[in-house]
């Protein structure tokens, strides 16, 4: 499927989902990365955005230096079109931003000039921008609530440890 859109309107509330390769999996991006498996996206373009990005892998050097010119005009013009058919799939109220490693080339931002066509993608979309909306409205309360004398904490739930902002906390390493 071609790209049936254009370049963003800037006038219009919509959501940017980037576009990249940066080994997580999947090259959909939002405030994190988005597994291929929650986007409602078609099969094959599923496939052709994995494709896509292991051949960006591939195209690297052991520095992680293009091969050649050829593999990293290949991988943005690849790239283009791909960011055109997520766009299509997911309708005028998202635009597609993708910004190629390769050397000078720009960003490339695109946005369908209707809605979308894929239902299920939209729908799993904007389930996942509804969700980061809640959050960040909670966080704003959370700091309107706190005042300007609220303390804040960091969580590493892994490790279970805390961190306060300018205190510090003994590691037990660090207790005789």
């Amino acid at each position: 499927m071609l790209y049936d859109g254009g370049m963003t309107d800037e006038n219009c509330t919509t959501t940017t989902v980037r576009m990249f390769p940066d080994y997580a999996d999947t090259v959909l991006w939002l405030v994190f990365p988005i597994d291929y498996e929650d986007t409602g996206l078609s099969p094959d373009l599923i496939h052709q955005l994995d494709a896509w990005e292991q051949s960006y892998y591939e195209a690297l050097d052991a520095d992680f230096n293009w091969k050649s010119a050829e593999e990293a005009r290949a991988f943005t013009q690849t790239g283009i079109d791909l960011a055109g058919q997520v766009a299509n799939e997911l309708g005028e109220e998202f635009v597609v931003e993708f910004a190629s490693y390769e050397h000078h080339a720009p960003t490339y931002t695109v946005q369908s000039r209707s809605p979308a066509d894929n239902d299920e993608a939209f729908a799993a979309f904007s389930t996942i921008v509804a969700e980061l909306d809640a959050e960040d409205e909670r966080a704003a309360q959370l700091v309107a609530e706190a005042g300007p004398d609220g303390e804040w904490t960091a969580y590493a739930p892994l490790s279970g440890e805390t961190f306060t902002p300018g205190k510090h906390v003994p590691r037990t390493e660090d207790v005789d």
